[in-house]
């Protein structure tokens, strides 16, 4: 019972408020460390930029609407297909070829990777370095280039984070360049292949039912071939060389680690005690 009742007055408010006053020098000397070291790691840490970019996918009703009804080997081609071209754009800023066309464009630039390609030694096996080396820049390539998706105004907003502004904007300038093509090129020759499969079939085909039925699946392959030969996608923002930079912000670095220090530095001085006397029962218990 007399222990209970030790324990409630060692932790109420008063003797909480007395122990900060009389290790007020050392709360204060805690808060001022975390402060300190705060602010010579905002100082010292490399600073970072992000360029921007909104991109808007051609809409299908504007771009892919075919409103000519013409003879194409027997049959009409009317209305519009829809097509998934933000799937487009966002499969392929996640995929490696794409982003080895950006590594092999910028593979000498230090500005763009840095030091991160240095480190790899190719003196032994010039072949096993350059795999390394790319693997290494297809990492770093996915942590410095991101996307988010607007679902409501349906547009793709692209970053590229770098430590050199005038880096990051050239790299979201190819971006914006080669994407287009990079889509364009690629579907519709795949597309292309369709149609000539398709085309095949159709001449070979002798039952009627069987060519109608091809022949929509030929129709749909020539719409998505014009959708894809129109423009992929529109630059509703283009790309700004940043003023600011995104990180380090140092006030919030300063303010939150105060705040941290704050706290620890409370809980060090309230807990001391106690610890101390646990300290001081485990050592008697044995001697």
């Amino acid at each position: 019972m007399e222990n209970n009742i030790v324990s409630r007055e060692e932790f109420n408010v008063y003797n909480i408020i007395r122990r900060l006053w009389v290790n007020r020098l050392v709360f204060v000397l805690i808060i001022s460390v975390f402060s300190v070291a705060s602010i010579i790691y905002s100082l010292v840490v490399d600073h970072e930029y992000e360029v921007s970019a909104t991109l808007h996918p051609a809409d299908a009703s504007a771009e892919t609407t075919i409103k000519d009804t013409r003879s194409v080997m027997g049959f009409a081609m009317t209305g519009y297909s829809h097509m998934p071209v933000m799937n487009d754009i966002m499969i392929t800023l996640r995929s490696n070829s794409f982003l080895e066309r950006v590594y092999e464009n910028f593979r000498d630039d230090e500005d763009v990777f840095g030091d991160s390609l240095k480190e790899i030694d190719d003196n032994n096996d010039h072949d096993h370095a350059e795999r390394l080396r790319r693997h290494s820049a297809l990492r770093f390539l996915r942590k410095a280039v991101r996307f988010s998706i607007n679902s409501d105004h349906n547009t793709i907003v692209l970053f590229v984070r770098l430590k050199n502004k005038y880096a990051a904007y050239e790299v979201m300038e190819f971006i914006i360049s080669d994407l287009r093509d990079y889509i364009r090129t690629n579907n519709i020759s795949n597309v292309e292949s369709d149609i000539v499969f398709y085309q095949e079939i159709v001449d070979k085909a002798d039952d009627p039912r069987i060519q109608r039925v091809i022949e929509r699946k030929l129709t749909e392959k020539f719409e998505r071939k014009f959708v894809l030969s129109s423009n992929v996608f529109t630059v509703v923002d283009r790309p700004v060389i940043p003023a600011k930079r995104v990180f380090p912000k140092r006030s919030m670095i300063v303010i939150l680690t105060t705040i941290a220090g704050t706290f620890f530095s409370f809980l060090v001085i309230t807990l001391y005690p106690t610890v101390q006397k646990l300290y001081k029962i485990i050592r008697d218990n044995n001697p």
